[in-house]
């Protein structure tokens, strides 16, 4: 088998501690590219760059910002230029916009349940996508990465100007989603039964349709699609109404697990269930002061279903 994940892993390995390069350093001797720490600075000259900017000179500008040109270049060197491509879900790009996207267009996007391999992406305060790596390791919670043009400070850093090693937790608010190459050997049982079902947002949200209109006496579409008129059914649920609804539970355990917040779909609103809606409060609503519990037609519930 050609493309094992463990290929990439360890030549991202290999690059951490490099730092990207000032322009007078390179100007001065293009080969100080190829020294981890020597002629250190911030105008985004890296090895990476150049290499991939040789080779492919409309998609990867040099110099610019590095993260996925990173990610790109241990591609290349793990499995060559058109198995690379196709890890990377078709082609090469210096956007992670792009990169992203791409991913999303082969439904090989994930927003939680990552795996060691993925293409980890994160987003700004805004939303927006701004930067990636490479996962190596979950573990206890955690996610662990290998990234370009980040630093050794806590949580996402973009524009960091080095390779390094980080870790952050499975529901930290800045991580995007996570794109899955298709390596050789990949376990085909390394996702949780339920994590598969909560991929499709649609379902996810037919799923609680359904489920209001069993157990509430709703009346909604049942069509995936969130609206102020299904937001208008949603009940009041908390640790306090536990065991009362479980299919509504269940869904809504289900849609917390789509964001991240990773829930057992028991139906049993709890102290586990209650722990992942305040974590969401707090991280994607901004709630100061999070109180775990989804009131009917309130911000807890907009959020919740993205509207």
């Amino acid at each position: 088998m050609e493309n094992t994940v463990d290929k990439v892993i360890n030549i991202a390995l290999a690059e951490v501690g490099y730092l990207e390069k000032s322009k007078t350093a390179y100007q001065k001797n293009s080969k100080v590219l190829y020294s981890k720490e020597d002629g250190a600075g911030s105008d985004n000259y890296t090895k990476y760059g150049r290499e991939m900017h040789e080779q492919f000179p409309k998609l990867i500008p040099f110099p610019s910002a590095w993260c996925d040109c990173f990610t790109d270049w241990c591609f290349y060197k793990a499995y060559g230029v058109t198995n690379a491509k196709a890890l990377l879900a078709g082609d090469f790009s210096a956007y992670t916009v792009k990169s992203a996207q791409m991913y999303k267009d082969k439904n090989a996007w994930y927003t939680s349940n990552p795996q060691r391999g993925d293409q980890i992406f994160f987003k700004d305060d805004n939303g927006g996508i701004c930067h990636t790596g490479l996962v190596i390791k979950i573990e206890n919670g955690d996610v662990y990465t290998i990234e370009g043009n980040t630093s050794s400070a806590n949580g996402m850093v973009k524009n960091g100007g080095c390779v390094r090693q980080k870790k952050y937790s499975l529901v930290y608010n800045k991580i995007a989603g996570y794109g899955r190459p298709k390596y050789d050997g990949s376990p085909e049982t390394e996702v949780a039964p339920d994590a598969a079902k909560t991929e499709d947002w649609k379902d996810l949200v037919m799923e609680l349709q359904k489920a209001l209109n069993a157990e509430y006496d709703t009346d909604l579409p049942v069509n995936g699609i969130p609206d102020n008129t299904m937001l208008l059914a949603t009940p009041t649920l908390s640790a306090r109404t536990r065991n009362t609804k479980p299919r509504t539970v269940i869904a809504v355990q289900n849609i917390l697990t789509h964001w991240g917040y990773i829930c057992k779909p028991d139906g049993d609103f709890y102290s586990a269930t209650e722990k992942m809606v305040k974590s969401f409060q707090r991280e994607i609503i901004g709630f100061a002061n999070p109180d775990g519990e989804l009131t009917g037609q309130k911000r807890s519930w907009k959020a919740l279903l993205k509207l």
